[in-house]
């Protein structure tokens, strides 16, 4: 149990500043801190579920280069699915800020 509770808490350190680089470098909203606060709220929510589900339900072929790759990929996918919710939610209350503005000229008025 004790390597198994190492790989995933290496797994989601090591997920977690690349999900934190990628989330900031695709978001469009202005405020990137609420994306980067879903990227963190993202792989942390993913960490405890890798670790309650292998302390609930025990694999017997698990061991810890499984649970590290495993957990690692999860927290990358998790973390960047919710940093995307987030942007998605954030560039939908503020529309305004994001919308194309015609030139007057040509906008033929």
């Amino acid at each position: 149990m004790g390597a198994i509770v190492v790989a995933d808490f290496f797994g989601f350190v090591l997920a977690v500043p690349v999900s934190l680089f990628l989330a900031f470098w695709m978001s469009s909203v202005k405020n990137t801190s609420a994306v980067i606060g879903g990227a963190l709220v993202g792989a942390f929510l993913s960490f405890v579920g890798v670790f309650v589900w292998l302390a609930a339900f025990p694999l017997p072929g698990a061991n810890g280069a499984s649970v590290f790759f495993g957990s690692l990929l999860l927290n990358s996918v998790a973390s960047l699915t919710l940093a995307i919710l987030t942007d998605v939610l954030v560039a939908r209350r503020s529309s305004r800020n994001y919308l194309r503005r015609q030139a007057e000229h040509e906008s033929g008025v």
